[in-house]
């Protein structure tokens, strides 16, 4: 089976899911994601227990990063036959996207949204 530029692009973002689920869900008490985010808002001062809750809110996004990720898998395996299926995780990724800019930070903006839009365009001209 030979590989379109729509499936390689589908595996990369399953990729880059993977990551964002190993940054949520490791290490157990303050996921590498939330030590970033941590770092750029010193105010919030969390208590432990605060940062316990917030750890496991964290790791509950890093499960469902995963679930995208074999989801995205799956589709690019199937192929072209998976196409609605792929337009809607993407569409999911850009919602998420969304609300990750006006809840978190900006940059999520850019990365989840140009990056979906980026795999529409390809998966549009070379399913």
């Amino acid at each position: 089976m030979s590989w379109t530029a729509s499936q390689i692009a589908i595996c990369l973002i399953g990729i880059l899911h993977l990551c964002f689920m190993v940054g949520e869900l490791y290490p157990w008490e303050c996921p590498w994601i939330m030590a970033l985010v941590l770092q750029k808002w010193p105010r919030l001062d969390l208590s432990v227990d605060d940062t316990h809750f917030v750890s496991m809110v964290v790791h509950n996004a890093g499960i469902y990063n995963g679930i995208v990720a074999a989801g995205l898998f799956v589709a690019a395996s199937t192929g072209p036959a998976a196409f609605h299926i792929q337009i809607a995780l993407l569409a999911g990724g850009v919602v998420a996207g969304l609300f990750g800019a006006k809840t978190l930070a900006r940059v999520v903006l850019g990365q989840a949204i140009l990056g979906a839009i980026a795999l529409v365009i390809v998966m549009w001209f070379h399913p």
